[in-house]
């Protein structure tokens, strides 16, 4: 009995001694120190549905001079015969002609404003079909320059129906170097031979 007094008191002694543990700091934690780098604000949320079309400005695509055939064909036919030429060849105006490299059906850079130009036309106007008709100049044998003329005609009518004009109003037709439309033998009329021209032919019923 002795002994187990004895050894209560001894546990007893033994806990109301021991060291406390340190009690553990209660709150907020501190913010983190950042090196050298500013914290961004977040992005701000996209705008709603419905504020969306207020915020956003689109420019509206500008618009094609109103004008007549009539008035156009008038226009291009007080314009000396060489400028008229380069500017429209046989096309109908206000459509303009494209012009090749020798030897070559791709698309050159400086025409691509032409281009552009023609297919605003065409878009503003559905009522017109157009036949676009491939020439060449007079190097090469005829087999050879009817299917160089007619990739030309193909290529321009892939860029106008790219460019969001109708397929169905877009025919092609090559006459290879049968049509020249400047008579010389050198490298000017060469080049002002080497084209196609964009004819309306008839109106969409």
């Amino acid at each position: 009995m002795k002994k187990i007094l004895f050894l209560g008191v001894f546990l007893w002694l033994a806990v109301s001694c021991a060291p406390k543990p340190k009690e553990v700091p209660v709150g907020p934690l501190p913010s983190p120190q950042v090196s050298g780098e500013e914290v961004q604000p977040p992005a701000s949320p996209p705008p709603a549905k419905g504020d969306e079309k207020r915020t956003r400005a689109v420019a509206p695509p500008p618009s094609f001079k109103e004008e007549t055939l009539a008035a156009a064909e008038a226009r291009a036919a007080s314009m000396p015969l060489e400028e008229r030429w380069k500017l429209y060849g046989r096309s109908t105006p206000p459509l303009k002609a494209i012009f090749f490299d020798f030897d070559d059906y791709r698309i050159r850079r400086d025409m691509l404003p032409r281009l552009r130009e023609d297919a605003r036309f065409l878009l503003e106007h559905p009522e017109y079909r157009v036949e676009l008709q491939g020439n060449c100049d007079e190097r090469g044998d005829r087999d050879y320059n009817l299917a160089l003329g007619e990739k030309r005609a193909l290529e321009v009518r892939r860029f106008l129906i790219n460019l969001g004009v109708s397929p169905e109003r877009l025919s092609t037709v090559s006459f290879g170097e049968e049509r020249p439309l400047a008579p010389g033998h050198d490298e000017a009329s060469w080049a002002i031979n080497r084209r196609v021209d964009l004819v309306i032919v008839n109106k969409n019923p």
